[in-house]
């Protein structure tokens, strides 16, 4: 990108968020907004308190925000605004997104780790606490808050924080209404390779409730080779108040994958010779998953009379996966069912408002896993590695108080106690292969103090202290580099200490904004890492680190400039080093004090500016840039080694700073009594070379009688067009 194009973006950015930023100009309305300002209630913290009486890191990002002109493919074009949160998109569907808040979760091998994931108030996250996205229809979702630092006093299993995604079925006018949504795009321009996606969202009213029914699907042909993906999602909401104070809502999603191949990482000769390419052995495997999954819940909530509220949820899960990997062919059959309770009421403390809730999660996983030699994708029912069978109990009793010490000053207590037990049944036993059943019990408790003072309604100061724990997943604790079923006995849960002071607020309406800083003493740090063994090539498992810390600031705002243009901005400095770590090998001992934690940029900015002129009559233009620095690819190569800059903007120790610009422009009218949104869309406009996620602690390659360094590279997308429409009722 030209150095014009970037101070230029980065004064705007600077501008905003100067207080008198735009303060000349008389205040006007701007829906392209995503921040929610006081004295919005928000309920990722299970507590009803305004946001500006909550003392964490919240932001709240509405509907607009999400699929405005945008592939709703993932979490990280939902959460583009969000500070503290950090998206490496793989583009690759089989593994999907690494996602992480304040370094939790940035080295989930697959799927989302160190986040605990709610769909409208039910558990994506499971009690291992790995989550799944399957289920999650982006183009539908409301809202999503997003509860950045310790979750654990609240949550339980989980480091990062929370991601809570809404849906809100408002009952239309007419018996029915909705809307249909059409996206199509493509990765070159001989349009060869292209994705598709449609979305249909009816809604009908049913009595006083409603209910919405959303069916979509994404049909992908990424630009790498082996990169295909088919999802199809059918999901439903209902909602029926029951009384002036009682509601019910019933759920049911259901995903299928029948195709999501695995491009797999890259080496560094692989990524120079060509970025398109995917490994010989992920071809010859024909990596990838197959995948349907079913979830279902029902909530009843009661307000009472005198204040406070009693909620009540049931939910089940299923999950059927087939999934050739490059060292075996996995046969999952997953069930989970669980059950959350919550009552709030106000007690009084003397003549201090306080109000006191009470809970219970509880949630139990049954996994039937069969890993058999994988021949060409397929598995080869005479040559089983591992058969066992899984059970994982959580069970989390928590209590949380907010005293209002005064109207201007509100203090909060969590201590909550978790129970996760991992059971497995060796059922592959011979003469030879003993029985590796048996049990693991981690258990630990959490809890948070926290304090929020508003001295006016232009600010809120807060403060808070908590601890955190997080289990090691069923699949961590079954991948032993030794082969052996059963579970891992030297693996430990991951426990934090967090720190966190913070201010936010909004000046006259015209500017929202927050600023956090934040230190984690981690201790047991689960670290993945590759074994070098052709019998597990590309294969993940796990060690804990004595102890890290994560220490950082994030920094998010949003102005109307004038009416009718606004920007946005998200900044995180992440500084997450070892602070006691080694690495021993065959050969050598690695001391990794003072070493950043490889993965993470240590800047990540996000930067967006949206026009939506009165004269335009309804036509707008937004412009994204998204800037990464630096980030290491392992632990202990050593960067003194490193070669030179490379055309990819990658060497083979850590891959270089990048920065992209995507435009989209569109119009957004009503004719014929209907509501009209086209809009067409260029990603990476200047058509940047980057490696967007990078396979931490790879395992070194033997080519011939040497070794090569290992694939650490997921190269993203080049120049990229996309197109669509969304047509819906009046209302």
């Amino acid at each position: 990108m030209s150095r014009s194009v970037w101070w230029t973006m980065g004064a705007v950015a600077m501008w905003c968020l100067l207080p008198g930023g735009g303060a000349m100009y008389g205040q006007a309305p701007d829906t392209l907004k995503p921040y929610t300002l006081p004295p919005t209630t928000v309920s990722v913290s299970r507590v009803a308190l305004p946001l500006s009486k909550v003392p964490l890191a919240v932001y709240t990002v509405s509907k607009t925000e999400l699929n405005r002109a945008r592939p709703t493919w993932g979490l990280d074009e939902a959460l583009f605004s969000v500070p503290g949160v950090y998206v490496a998109n793989r583009y690759n569907f089989s593994v999907d997104q690494r996602i992480s808040i304040r370094g939790f979760g940035a080295r989930s091998a697959f799927a989302v780790r160190g986040v605990k994931v709610l769909l409208d108030g039910i558990p994506q996250t499971l009690p291992d606490g790995q989550g799944q996205l399957t289920n999650v229809e982006f183009g539908e979702a409301d809202r999503i808050e997003v509860l950045r630092g310790s979750s654990s006093a609240l949550y339980g299993n989980a480091s990062g924080g929370v991601i809570s995604i809404s849906t809100d079925p408002v009952a239309p006018k007419r018996w029915v209404g909705g809307d249909v949504r059409v996206v199509a795009g493509s990765f070159d321009r001989d349009f060869e390779r292209t994705w598709t996606k449609w979305q249909m969202s009816p809604q009908f009213r049913v009595g006083a409730g409603s209910l919405l029914f959303t069916a979509s699907r994404l049909a992908y042909e990424g630009e790498r080779d082996h990169s295909d993906a088919d999802f199809r999602n059918y999901n439903g909401r209902l909602r029926l108040p029951l009384s002036p104070r009682t509601s019910l809502t019933v759920i049911a999603n259901y995903g299928d994958q029948p195709v999501a191949d695995n491009p797999g990482a890259l080496t560094w000769n692989e990524l120079q010779a060509n970025r398109d390419s995917a490994p010989a052995i992920n071809l010859s495997t024909r990596a990838g998953k197959d995948v349907t999954q079913f979830q279902g819940g029902v909530t009843l909530r009661r307000q009472f009379s005198a204040g406070g509220e009693a909620a009540a949820t049931v939910f089940y899960f299923t999950r059927d996966l087939k999934n050739p990997t490059t060292f075996a062919y996995i046969d999952l059959e997953r069930r989970a069912y669980g059950a959350r309770l919550t009552v709030t009421r106000p007690v009084p403390l003397g003549s201090l408002p306080h109000r006191l809730t009470a809970g219970l999660d509880y949630q139990r996983q049954r996994d039937d896993r069969i890993n058999f030699a994988n021949i060409a994708g397929s598995p080869d029912p005479s040559d089983v590695r591992l058969n066992q069978l899984e059970h994982v109990t959580e069970l989390g009793p928590f209590v949380l108080s907010a005293v209002e010490l005064s109207p201007q000053t509100t203090v909060t207590v969590g201590l909550r106690y978790d129970r996760v037990s991992f059971r497995a049944e060796d059922r592959l036993v011979t003469s030879t292969n003993p029985d590796d059943s048996g049990e693991r019990v981690m258990d630990a408790v959490s809890g948070s103090l926290g304090v929020a003072v508003t001295p006016s309604d232009r600010v809120t100061v807060y403060a808070n202290v908590g601890t955190s724990f997080e289990t090691p997943t069923t699949t961590e604790l079954t991948n032993r580099p030794t082969g052996a079923g059963g579970f891992n006995p030297d693996l430990e849960p991951q426990k934090a200490t967090n720190y966190e002071v913070g201010v936010r607020g909004n000046l006259d309406g015209r500017l929202g904004y927050s600023v956090a800083l934040f230190q984690a003493d981690v201790r047991d740090a689960l670290i993945s890492f590759e074994v070098q063994d052709p019998t597990f090539p590309g294969r993940r498992f796990f060690r804990n680190a004595g102890s890290s810390r994560h220490r950082g600031v994030e920094l998010g705002a949003d102005v109307e400039v004038v009416p009718g243009l606004s920007a946005l901005v998200s900044w995180n400095y992440s500084d997450f080093v070892y602070t006691d770590y080694q690495v021993v090998t065959s050969t050598q001992t690695f001391v990794l004090d003072g070493r950043s934690l490889p993965g993470i940029p240590k800047h990540w900015l996000r930067l967006g500016v949206r026009a939506r002129p009165a004269f335009a009559r309804g036509a707008w233009a937004d412009v994204d840039l998204t800037h990464a620095s630096s980030v290491l690819l392992d632990d202990t190569l050593d960067v003194s080694g490193a070669a030179g800059p490379v055309a990819s903007g990658c060497d083979r120790v850590r891959c270089r700073a990048w920065e992209i610009v995507n435009v989209r422009v569109g119009w957004e009218g009503v004719a014929g009594g209907l509501r009209l949104s086209p809009f067409v869309a260029l990603n990476n406009v200047f058509n940047k070379h980057y490696v967007g996620s990078v396979a931490i602690n790879a395992a070194p390659i033997r080519v011939g009688t040497s070794f090569v360094p290992g694939r650490y590279y997921e190269p993203a997308p080049g120049r990229n067009v996309y197109v669509g429409f969304s047509i819906g009722a009046h209302r």
